[in-house]
């Protein structure tokens, strides 16, 4: 599975992520549904988390990135939609098309929603040091956000980007094997 997210073509991306959300169309019983849903919700999040890891092991040494974090957040959200999904909370409930909270349900509901768009914005921000060298400003990181975030159009536009690095890590990786043939053979 190495490197699997940064070799996948975006056509295979996208027909991995949209499939659940397609599947929960055609189905009429709403706890199916709700599974679908998370289904999807649970591809989305872990397609980001191993696109960041990647990127993570790619970007220029640099500070400012907590990849714990990251997942501290995405397991955050995972667990609060796992638990609507399987409890059917009334005050607690997040799907791909509404959510509701109230009470103590509603304060953590304010953190999850942050985590949801932090889960956006660091693979975002990653994307853009990799390929620069440098941290992005708020602007330049606004564009990855969105990529990731409206992701059934952004994947189209994230996964060339991805294989690029790919392509150029596995050149540099060939350069210096063949550097170190040549001093061998000297």
């Amino acid at each position: 599975m190495n490197d699997v997210v940064l070799r996948a073509k975006h056509w295979q991306v996208f027909l991995c992520l949209l499939i659940p959300h397609f599947l929960s169309w055609y189905t009429e019983d709403l706890f199916l549904d709700s599974v679908l849903d998370f289904l999807g919700a649970f591809s989305l999040i872990v397609w980001l988390i191993l696109q960041s890891n990647e990127l993570m092991r790619l970007r220029p040494k640099q500070e400012g990135y907590n990849m714990n974090w990251f997942l501290f957040d995405a397991f955050l959200v995972l667990g609060a939609w796992g638990y609507s999904v399987a409890t059917e909370d009334p005050h607690f409930h997040i799907s791909t098309t509404s959510w509701h909270a109230d009470g103590v349900g509603g304060l953590i509901f304010f953190y999850v929603a942050f985590a949801y768009l932090h889960m956006h914005w660091f693979p975002g921000s990653l994307l853009y040091a990799s390929q620069t060298g440098r941290r992005p400003d708020a602007a330049q990181a606004v564009k990855g956000f969105l990529l990731c975030f409206f992701w059934p159009v952004g994947v189209w536009f994230i996964q060339p980007r991805l294989n690029k690095l790919w392509e150029e890590k596995q050149w540099e990786e060939r350069a210096l094997r063949r550097i170190g043939a040549d001093e061998q053979a000297l």
